[in-house]
């Protein structure tokens, strides 16, 4: 518990701060709280009240002023464009609300409590009917007219050369003979070429919740940035569209997922060309990131492993298929 307080600098006790968003957002005569210690960056909870649940962000030390305000003003566009978001909530000062609690500068936002779980809780993966409607919450992020300022993500695709170079030599030998392989690969993409938008960056098992009435919500949008449109497609297909135990569910997957999204947004055939590598190099990133957050960092929740875990698995199974392919082309 100790290292999620550390994020925002806190040493008091979370009531303290609960009985603070009560009085400050009205929320009700409070009843309980409890801290989320899932993530790697904000520090989130959940307040009830005797009026109803809520969820808070606490955004981290390492962010800025200017990067709570930009996060804040995502999600508003979110809500705009009938994203399946929850609702913000809005204190004296706005819906980012800054203060001091117990001598310590705490920047914040208040968001309804879906009643449910994210995919990552439940154990579950989503029937085609929710791939489709997750597909179609991506099209629509991937709608909105937005270019906010960037802000670097050390788990991001795009960020996989710089990362590797810092992180790299912490590889196994067996990560490492398939990881190293990619980049080349990536600088082939050409990145700066391909089709660019605003991108959640982060359709993934732990952020993709189903309620109890199953409908599916999309929530943290911490990570999103100007990105190549296909990221978003990379991302879920490498983690909520990915099955472990077998490629062959995990290709419908996608092609499902393909075909709503190209409904609303019809993706270039370079495009199309060009996302099998991008999904490999997402699973790199999990294996690259979780791997250092491990060795480094000393990190070795159950989260971490997860995705250590994961893209293991996922780069073992497309390195498959993708040898296999090869194999296929020399004996034509």
């Amino acid at each position: 518990m100790k290292k999620f307080y550390q994020r925002i600098n806190y040493k008091g006790e979370l009531k303290d701060i609960s009985l603070m968003l009560c009085k400050d957002f009205n929320l009700g005569k409070f009843v309980s709280d409890k801290l989320l210690t899932v993530g790697y960056e904000d520090f989130n909870f959940i307040i009830k009240t005797e009026k109803n649940k809520y969820f808070i962000k606490i955004f981290s030390n390492f962010r800025i002023d200017e990067d709570c305000k930009r996060y804040v003003d995502i999600m508003l566009k979110a809500i705009e464009k009938k994203v399946a978001f929850p609702k913000l909530f809005k204190s004296e000062q706005g819906h980012l609300h800054i203060t001091e609690v117990n001598n310590t500068k705490l920047r914040m936002c208040v968001t309804e409590y879906v009643d449910g779980d994210s995919y990552f809780f439940l154990n579950q993966k989503p029937t085609e009917k929710e791939i489709r409607e997750i597909a179609h919450q991506a099209a629509l992020i991937n709608s909105i007219d937005l270019k906010p300022s960037f802000v670097y993500d050390s788990w991001a695709i795009t960020s996989f050369l710089k990362q590797f170079k810092k992180e790299g030599e912490f590889l196994s030998a067996e990560d490492a003979r398939m990881i190293k392989p990619l980049i080349k690969e990536f600088k082939d993409i050409k990145i700066e070429e391909l089709p660019h938008c605003f991108v959640h960056g982060d359709i993934i098992a732990t952020n993709v919740m189903k309620d109890k009435n199953n409908k599916i919500w999309i929530v943290d949008f911490a990570v999103a940035n100007y990105y190549p449109r296909i990221q978003e497609l990379a991302v879920m297909a490498c983690n909520i569209l990915f099955d472990k135990n077998s490629k062959e569910k995990s290709e419908k997957n996608l092609k499902i997922a393909l075909e709503e999204y190209q409904k609303e947004i019809k993706l270039t055939s370079r495009e199309l060309k060009v996302l099998p590598t991008y999904i490999k190099l997402a699973h790199a990133m999990h294996v690259l990131r979780a791997n250092y957050e491990k060795v480094v960092e000393k990190n070795n929740s159950k989260e971490n492993e997860y995705w250590l875990n994961q893209g293991r698995k996922g780069l073992k199974q497309l390195l498959k298929i993708f040898n296999h392919s090869k194999q296929n082309d020399k004996t034509k």
